[in-house]
């Protein structure tokens, strides 16, 4: 790349440690609810999966159970974890503040994209004192398809107005990067609790290790 006039954001894993979060408290509740096997490589199949994909995949994987337990425990797990974060937010991650500290000082604008919702969106970007720094935001209230469709990129785009080729995604789930790749904005993966795979490595414009690595690379640009 040799300009980048704008970022767009995934939240959960890339600005804050949120899947440790969910991860935890879905396993907790799996035991209440007798999902038997729900275990954190488990929570790893669903990352980046929009909720519909994810009430889905349970109905499948645990036939079982009838439809309206799996609806009880997807409700409550759901419920917990949105209390924790109103109550406490989540972890930044690592290098998040000087990222985008820089990219506020270059007049560069940021928005976020992220498969969760509005209003979990607004209740973890105010907690952690990051929602000035972003333009906005597109949710899944805000889209008809999740990612791996194009939609959310297209619309983050669409808000930030800024040139695809001179815009990049930050991503660290595979659907994230799918749908980047879809839309032909270069997308850059910071793995979180998922490693890269080789779909991952060919779509992805280049993967750091932390967002530290991005500061640098957008900074030698």
């Amino acid at each position: 790349m040799k300009k980048i006039s704008g970022v767009i954001f995934d939240m959960d894993g890339l600005i804050l440690d949120t899947e440790a979060i969910y991860s935890a408290s879905n396993i907790e509740m799996a035991k209440k609810y007798g999902l038997k096997g729900y275990d954190e490589a488990y929570y790893k199949t669903e990352i980046g999966l929009s909720e519909e994909h994810v009430f889905k995949k349970y109905i499948e994987d645990y036939p079982y159970l009838a439809e309206p337990m799996i609806r009880e425990f997807f409700d409550e797990s759901r419920q917990v974890v949105r209390e924790t974060f109103k109550e406490t937010g989540a972890p930044l991650k690592k290098g998040i503040v000087e990222l985008l500290t820089y990219l506020k000082k270059v007049n560069i604008p940021c928005i976020v994209a992220s498969s969760n919702t509005e209003e979990t969106i607004e209740d973890l970007l105010i907690k952690a004192n990051l929602k000035d720094y972003f333009i906005g935001s597109v949710s899944s209230n805000d889209v008809t398809h999740a990612k791996p469709d194009p939609e959310i990129v297209e619309k983050a785009l669409e808000k930030l107005g800024t040139k695809r080729n001179e815009t990049v995604m930050l991503e660290d789930s595979l659907n994230g990067i799918r749908a980047s790749y879809s839309a032909g904005v270069p997308v850059i993966m910071v793995p979180d609790l998922l490693e890269p795979t080789d779909e991952a490595i060919e779509k992805s414009y280049m993967i750091k290790k932390d967002l530290l690595e991005v500061l640098t690379f957008i900074k030698e640009i």
